[in-house]
């Protein structure tokens, strides 16, 4: 349950989140928000590609429904084939995750942000693709959700295997935190704009600005 000083003061600051254009940039590269109706479908995909255990149906889905855009999915002639799942946090969901108490399965409405809350950080919760051109796009559609929309704020994330580990070195990430033991928090260190430059050339957001 939000509190009334919390929406008020949400309201009160006239922001809106530009949903549509968000929506735009990933179903470029054919990721799609994901309906409540699809939720099962996103949990089987993500439980299938992601290692160890993942939070619940219910529990993603309520997200979901708070952010309204934490959820993409990619279809590939007809199946699912690759996700982005990032969740923009509140300062206080920021705290919560540096202190080890932030994940879906226990997320409060108070720790993220509905489209009316700017972010005070962005939490990449997880990426992943059946195939290495779906590995690719979602890396891309992480790239483009960044650039576009998350760019003044940091990015955290966490890495389950030797892979995502280089991927986070990749994207200039660095340790930041150990707030609950193994795995440990990455934060970013500001967009990667070597790889922007390489891999959003020619995107929905208009001419990159990379290099110029």
């Amino acid at each position: 349950m939000v509190s009334d000083e919390l929406r008020a003061s949400s309201l009160d600051t006239g922001f809106k989140f530009p949903l549509e254009r968000l929506d735009k940039a990933f179903g470029s590269l054919d990721f799609k928000p994901v309906q409540l109706s699809e939720i099962d479908e996103f949990h089987a995909l993500a439980n299938e590609l992601i290692e160890g255990e993942i939070a619940g149906a219910a529990d993603i889905g309520r997200v979901q429904e708070w952010t309204r855009r934490s959820l993409h999915m990619r279809r590939w002639n007809g199946r699912p084939d690759g996700f982005v799942a990032s969740i923009p946090l509140s300062e206080s969901g920021v705290s919560a995750l540096l202190a080890g108490e932030f994940g879906f399965a226990n997320a409060r409405r108070e720790w993220v942000c509905g489209l009316e809350e700017r972010a005070a950080a962005l939490l990449s919760w997880g990426l992943a693709g059946r195939t290495p051109h779906a590995q690719a796009a979602a890396l891309r559609a992480l790239l483009v959700g960044w650039r576009g929309f998350y760019s003044d704020v940091r990015v955290y994330a966490r890495a389950r295997t030797t892979e995502g580990k280089a991927l986070m070195r990749r994207l200039n990430f660095e340790i930041c935190a150990y707030p609950d033991g193994a795995p440990e928090l990455y934060g970013s260190t500001g967009f990667p704009q070597k790889l922007g430059d390489m891999l959003l050339k020619r995107t929905v957001l208009g001419k990159w600005e990379g290099g110029s």
